[in-house]
């Protein structure tokens, strides 16, 4: 009887894992299933558990629409160099901040990691308008440097690389300074190889940050050959007639980068998440 039980219980829970899962897979297989529809079966099907099977006439023509009428090369050569400014400097500021926080001792050190906390509650849109008036008096509006510097540096990755350096011995970086290396050689040369899982999450969610942002550029950018995916694909809900199969297209392409850079990086993600027990 209890092993019959056991095995209920397990199969239970199993079905309950697939149908979690289900709810956050859905939605991309639905939208590479639908990409690959016309526009007329998309609605058909909008209704039903039909738009998760790719069955009918299916083919690349909403891809290759998107890819000769709305110029995606351009908007995505654009987010391709924002993403990676910010995500790359990005990399560099936040964790020589948190290594500075985490490792050094100086005065003032406690409330600054206090104001890192206190930032990390606040949330982006309740600032934004100041970061707006900021970048304008820079005369930063409509560049891409208004969209990469104000994203740099960030509150909530800064107290990820804290926590990951006030983790590691301090002895390692005595035993370095004793032997001729300043703290930013050592920095480089010593801790930040060392500190690949969390450099791999945060980096991935820099990415993904900066990659999905719609607020920001809709604020700073009216030049439209400056306009990055997120941009764009708002503007196609605007015209009277929705091409919803290239729509759909549009999204698998912006959805795709981030799914490939996630199944690279997922080993180092994972491994940070398990030792350090963020989510």
């Amino acid at each position: 009887m209890s092993n019959g039980m056991n095995v209920f219980r397990k199969s239970g829970l199993y079905i309950i894992y697939l149908l979690v899962a289900f709810i956050f897979i859905g939605p991309i297989i639905y939208l590479f299933v639908a990409s690959l529809k016309s526009d007329t079966q998309i609605i058909s099907d909008m209704s039903s558990l039909k738009g998760f099977i790719p069955y009918g006439n299916l083919s690349f023509e909403n891809y290759k629409s998107v890819l000769t009428t709305m110029d995606f090369t351009r908007y995505f050569s654009n987010s391709v160099i924002v993403t990676l400014c910010t995500v790359l400097f990005g990399t560099i500021i936040n964790a020589m901040i948190g290594f500075s926080l985490g490792m050094l001792n100086f005065k003032g050190k406690k409330l600054l990691i206090s104001i890192v906390i206190a930032l990390t509650i606040i949330p982006t849109e309740a600032v934004i308008i100041n970061r707006l008036m900021i970048t304008a008096e820079l005369n930063l509006l409509n560049t891409m440097a208004a969209l990469i510097l104000p994203s740099m540096a960030y509150p909530s990755y800064i107290f990820l690389y804290y926590t990951h350096f006030r983790g590691m011995p301090k002895e390692l970086l005595e035993a370095a300074i004793m032997d001729g290396s300043g703290y930013i050689r050592s920095f480089f040369k010593i801790f930040l190889p060392l500190s690949k899982p969390i450099v791999a999450t945060v980096a991935i969610m820099a990415f993904i940050r900066t990659w999905g942002d719609l607020l920001w550029p809709t604020l700073v950018l009216r030049d439209d050959s400056l306009r990055t995916l997120p941009l764009v694909l708002r503007s196609l809900f605007n015209s009277e007639y929705m091409q919803w199969g290239e729509i759909f297209a549009f999204g698998a392409m912006t959805t795709l980068p981030t799914l490939v850079i996630f199944m690279i990086f997922q080993k180092q993600f994972i491994q940070s998440v398990a030792s350090s027990g963020i989510k």
